[in-house]
């Protein structure tokens, strides 16, 4: 293992024990998945978090992979039912999510603001807007 995992795992393993997590099979778990991580991807800082935000995503139950023409049934996204088409066009309704900080683990979207015309083939990225 390179130095860099390993200060990664020593500093995970400080963390977890701080919050008695070392105590349950979620503290082992977390660090096997660091491990399995690096072991797949090596170094890849960058890489490792992007795959953290796609395993939230498909958690949520969000699309990872485009979503194309194949994917509607009588004008309804089957992949993501807030995806749909309305006569020649396609729509989001959450293609714009609000939150108080971009860390704000809570999403709420609005009716009309949160909607957004959308092309084909379509990756689904939500735009955020930060509220008071």
């Amino acid at each position: 293992m390179s130095e860099w995992i390993e200060g990664v795992l020593k500093h995970s393993e400080t963390e977890l024990k701080l919050l008695g997590l070392d105590q349950t099979p979620l503290g082992p778990a977390i660090i096997t998945f660091i491990k399995e991580l690096h072991g797949t991807l090596g170094n890849q800082l960058g890489l490792m978090k992007s795959l953290l935000t796609q395993v939230g995503d498909l958690i949520d139950k969000k699309p990872l992979a485009p979503i194309t023409e194949k994917d509607f049934v009588d004008d309804r996204c089957v992949r993501y039912p807030y995806i749909y088409k309305s006569g020649e066009k396609y729509y989001n309704d959450r293609a714009v999510v609000f939150k108080k900080s971009y860390d704000d683990p809570s999403s709420q979207y609005i009716g009309g603001p949160s909607k957004q015309e959308i092309t084909l083939p379509y990756v689904l990225r939500e735009e955020v807007v930060l509220i008071p």
